[in-house]
């Protein structure tokens, strides 16, 4: 019997309908299994094709209930779906690059590690590094600057995930680490949105930018102004009241420059 068959029949069984649609699975229960009787466009239902929907699931070895969603695929339930109700695969994965930590197992030159969240916190490292895009976290190790900011510490760069990508709540799992308290590094684009997450990163220890020079040279250069205009009216109340020194001059530069840039656009070296 198809999953789909099986969930037809659970829900027949509990929401005792009247009636429903003739359709590929009501007419194929209704032939096969006798569950329903056709009738022009419709299939009627009786208290004893209820039955008959309960003791064809139990007589087939599937439960009445459908089971609770978030099971892992490996944990399908006898005639169901390994996808359907399945917690999404990459749902506790987190996107990983170690840097000075020979023990551990190391991304690739270009890449990152996608593993468990939990994996990923029992890594001895002294300090997250936390950034925006995934992209930049594939060359996290071109932008030598970064350097200054971790200065030779076991160091977890992590992307802080995406709807569809990188689950955000795995990230945040990671991100919170309230128990081990280690500090973290705020790597976000420079424009309004990424300056407000830096400002909620907790135990922040550093906004990480270039050298001020370089990274006015190369705003300039990109010219993106859409960078700072779509988030800046949304972001203005929080950063004229940060408290962060690092931040509120970040901000007061954005605001001269009225563009912004993409950490893909920072300098590297």
């Amino acid at each position: 019997m198809k999953p789909v068959e099986v969930e037809f029949l659970r829900r027949l069984f509990t929401d005792r309908p009247e009636w429903r649609v003739l359709g590929k699975v009501s007419g194929r229960l209704a032939d096969l299994e006798g569950v329903g009787s056709v009738s022009g466009a419709r299939v009627n239902y009786s208290s004893a094709d209820f039955e008959k929907a309960k003791n064809t699931l139990l007589t087939r070895g599937f439960p009445l209930k459908s089971p609770q969603a978030g099971f892992a695929r490996s944990q399908a339930p006898a005639g169901g779906s390994e996808k359907t109700r399945a917690k999404a695969v990459m749902a506790d994965l987190v996107a990983v690059v170690p840097l000075n930590m020979p023990a551990v197992n190391q991304a690739p030159a270009q890449g990152f590690l996608a593993i468990p969240v939990m994996d990923a916190a029992a890594m001895p490292f002294e300090i997250l590094l936390v950034c925006e895009n995934l992209e930049p976290l594939m060359h996290i190790r071109d932008y030598e600057w970064l350097d200054g900011f971790i200065s030779g510490r076991r160091t977890l760069a992590v992307f802080r995930g995406k709807p569809h990508l990188f689950n955000t709540a795995a990230a945040a799992t990671l991100i919170e680490d309230l128990i081990l308290n280690r500090p973290t590094l705020a790597f976000y684009d420079f424009d309004p949105k990424g300056l407000c997450m830096a400002d909620s990163l907790p135990r922040r220890e550093a906004l990480c930018l270039p050298d001020w020079k370089e990274l006015e040279a190369a705003t300039r250069a990109a010219a993106r102004t859409n960078l700072f205009t779509q988030s800046a009216h949304v972001s203005t109340a929080q950063l004229d009241a940060t408290a962060d020194p690092a931040i509120s001059l970040a901000w007061s530069r954005l605001k001269h420059l009225t563009m912004g840039l993409d950490q893909e656009g920072f300098p590297k070296g």
